[in-house]
C-alpha cells in the first residue's frame, strides 16, 4: 500500500515539474518606458489588442489591476474619457483616473489620486479607428447601436483571455459622449446577459445625454457664470426658443440664424473661439500655452493652480509619449508605429450620434443596477443645468434631497440628490475631467460609490503639501512621510507649543509659589491681627 502512495505522490510531482508554470500572458506589460517616481509600480498591467471575431476589428485595451486586492476588488470599465464619439478612452489613463501622469520632459510619474487603489481598471478604444483600436470603418458602422454590439463580444473575448475576472462585480463608466455609450451598452447587457459577467452598476460623468435639454442649458450656463451679459442671454433666449440651440449644436433641424448669431457671440465674447485662451470644459482652469510642434522639455511649466498633478498642458504630453517608439512596443503594438491622438476627427465626423438616451434609463435601473451621475459644476459643455433637467424628466422618487457632501479633507466637495437607486452628484470647482481638477473628492466620490458611504469613511485618502492652508491637516496618513516643504509649518508649530509650554509650566510654578506665600501672608496676618499687630 505504501510503496503505491509513494509511486503515486512521485508520478504527481513529476507531472507538475513537467507542467512548469503557468504560460506567460503575452500582454503583460513588463515596463513603463520614462517611469521615474521613488514609488515602485505595485500592481500588474496587461496591454494590447484583441480581434473581434464577427468583424475582425482589433479593439486596443489596457489594464491596469488593484494596488490593494487585484483577485477579488471589482473591475472598472472605462469607455470614454471626454470630448465627442472620436476620442479616446485611454486619455483617461494619464490625464484623470489613472495612475501614471505625463511630465514636460514625457517621464512618468505617479498619480497618488488614481483610481485603480481598490478596483481593476480596464481601459478600452471601444471605436474603431479612435487610438490604437484599428482600423477606420465605413460611415454607416459608426453609431451607437455599431458601437454597443462590438463593445459586446469585445467583453466576451476578455472574460475568454482572463478568466480571473469571472463572477466579479463589474462597473461600467465614461464621461461626456460616454452618457450615451454606457446607457447603450448597459442596455445591452440588461437584456441579453453574459455568462458570468456580473454587472453591479455604471457611472457617467458631465454626460451628454438629450440634444435638446443639453442644448437649451448652454446659455443659461453662460449667463448664470459671467460668460455672457443679459443682454446676449435675453437676445438668446427669445432667438433660440426650445429647440433652437440644439439645431445649431447638433443638427436634425433648422438652426435660426439669429440664435447661432447669439451663440457665436457668446464663445467670442467668453473667448471660447480661441482655444488657447479658454477652456469651456473647465472655466477656471488654465489653458495649455504650448504648441504641438514644440520641444517640449525644454519648456518650464507653471505651478499648477489647483491640487493634484494633472496641468493644463497634459493632454499633450500623453500624446507625445504614447506616440513613442519605445512605449508602442512596450505596450504591444507590433507591427507598425502608430501615430496617436486623443481623437480622431474623421471618426467624429463619420459618426451618427443619438439624439437622447432618456428613453434607456427606466429599464436598467429597473434591473436593480446602482448608478451615479456626476458632474463637475465649471464644465460649461455638459454642464450640470442640462443634467438636472434630465434627470427631473425621468420623474425618480426622491429618497434624499439635495444637500451638501463633504471630502476627507472636511471641505464641501460639492451638491447631491439621491433617488431610488440612482444618484446625481455635483463636484465643485470640477472641470469636466473631474479626477484632474478636484482629485482628492473625486476619488473619495469614486470610492464611496463603490463601496459604500460607511465603508469609504474608513479609508485613508492622500494629502498634498499646502493642506495645511485650509486649517489643520485632516487626511494625513500617519504611516506616511510627509515632504520637507510639508514639514516646516508643522516643525514651527511644534516649537511654540513646546516655547508655551515651558512658559506656561514656568508662570504656574511661579504662581503657585506666589499662591503659597500670599496664602502664607494671609495667615500670618491673621495671626498678627489676633496678636494686635496691624497693617497700615
Amino acid at each position: 500500500m505504501w510503496p503505491l502512495a509513494w509511486w503515486l505522490v512521485l508520478h504527481v510531482a513529476a507531472a507538475l515539474a513537467a507542467a512548469g508554470p503557468p504560460p506567460k500572458n503575452p500582454h503583460e506589460i513588463e515596463s513603463m518606458p520614462g517611469y521615474n517616481d521613488d514609488t515602485a509600480i505595485n500592481f500588474a498591467q496587461f496591454a494590447g489588442h484583441i480581434r473581434l471575431q464577427s468583424t475582425g476589428q482589433d479593439m486596443f485595451y489596457w489594464l491596469v489591476e488593484s494596488t490593494s486586492n487585484p483577485s477579488l476588488d471589482p473591475l472598472v470599465i472605462w469607455l470614454h474619457g471626454s470630448g465627442d464619439p472620436g476620442c479616446s478612452a485611454l486619455n483617461s489613463l494619464f490625464t484623470d483616473v489613472g495612475p501614471f501622469v505625463v511630465q514636460s520632459d514625457l517621464r512618468i510619474k505617479r498619480n497618488p489620486y488614481a483610481w485603480n487603489r481598490r478596483a481593476n481598471f480596464l481601459f478600452v478604444e471601444s471605436i474603431a479607428g479612435v487610438g490604437f483600436s484599428r482600423p477606420m470603418l465605413n460611415a454607416t458602422e459608426y453609431n451607437d447601436e455599431e458601437t454597443a454590439a462590438r463593445m459586446y463580444e469585445f467583453l466576451q473575448e476578455f472574460l475568454a483571455m482572463y478568466p480571473t475576472y469571472h463572477n466579479r462585480q463589474v462597473y461600467l463608466f465614461g464621461q461626456s459622449y460616454g452618457g450615451v455609450l454606457v446607457p447603450y451598452l448597459v442596455e445591452k447587457l440588461v437584456e441579453t446577459p453574459i455568462e458570468s459577467f456580473v454587472l453591479a452598476g455604471f457611472a457617467v460623468g458631465n454626460p451628454f445625454t438629450d440634444n435638446q435639454i443639453d442644448a437649451s442649458a448652454t446659455l443659461d450656463y453662460f449667463y448664470t457664470h459671467g460668460l455672457i451679459s443679459i443682454s446676449m442671454y435675453e437676445r438668446g433666449r427669445d432667438a433660440c426658443g426650445v429647440s433652437g440651440a440644439s439645431y445649431c449644436f447638433y443638427g436634425g433641424g433648422e438652426c435660426p440664424q439669429e440664435c447661432l448669431a447669439v451663440l457665436l457671440e457668446g464663445q467670442a465674447s467668453s473667448q471660447a473661439a480661441n482655444a488657447q485662451a479658454f477652456n469651456l470644459f473647465d472655466i477656471f482652469g488654465d489653458v495649455c500655452s504650448l504648441k504641438s510642434n514644440l520641444k517640449l522639455e525644454h519648456h518650464a511649466i507653471r505651478p499648477l493652480t489647483h491640487r493634484g498633478m494633472m496641468g493644463p498642458c497634459v493632454d499633450l504630453f500623453t500624446s507625445k509619449y504614447l506616440q513613442r517608439y519605445t512605449v508602442q512596443r512596450a505596450i504591444h503594438i507590433q507591427d507598425r508605429h502608430v501615430n496617436w491622438e486623443k481623437c480622431n476627427r474623421h471618426v467624429t465626423a463619420k459618426y451618427t450620434r443619438s439624439r437622447s438616451v432618456l428613453s434607456k434609463y427606466p429599464a436598467v435601473l429597473r434591473a436593480g443596477l446602482k448608478a451615479l451621475i456626476y458632474t463637475g459644476d465649471a464644465d460649461a459643455v455638459d454642464n450640470f443645468i442640462g443634467t438636472e433637467r434630465w434627470i427631473q424628466n425621468l420623474q425618480l422618487p426622491v429618497r434624499e434631497k439635495w444637500e451638501s457632501w463633504f471630502g476627507p479633507d472636511k471641505q464641501l466637495a460639492g451638491y447631491s440628490t439621491r433617488y431610488t437607486n440612482l444618484t446625481f452628484t455635483t463636484l465643485k470647482g470640477a472641470g469636466q475631467l473631474v479626477g484632474a481638477t478636484r482629485p482628492l473628492h473625486a476619488l473619495y466620490m469614486f470610492e464611496c460609490f463603490i463601496y459604500g458611504n460607511i465603508v469609504c469613511a474608513t479609508f485613508s485618502y492622500p494629502t498634498d503639501d499646502v493642506e495645511y492652508l485650509s486649517g489643520a491637516d485632516l487626511t494625513t496618513n500617519p504611516n506616511k512621510s510627509q515632504s520637507g516643504g510639508a514639514l516646516i509649518p508643522w516643525a514651527i508649530t511644534a516649537v511654540i507649543v513646546v516655547l508655551g509650554s515651558i512658559v506656561g509650566l514656568v508662570y504656574w510654578t511661579k504662581r503657585e509659589e506666589r499662591s503659597q506665600y500670599i496664602d502664607w501672608v494671609v495667615e500670618t496676618s491673621r495671626s498678627d491681627n489676633r496678636s494686635g499687630i496691624g497693617y497700615t
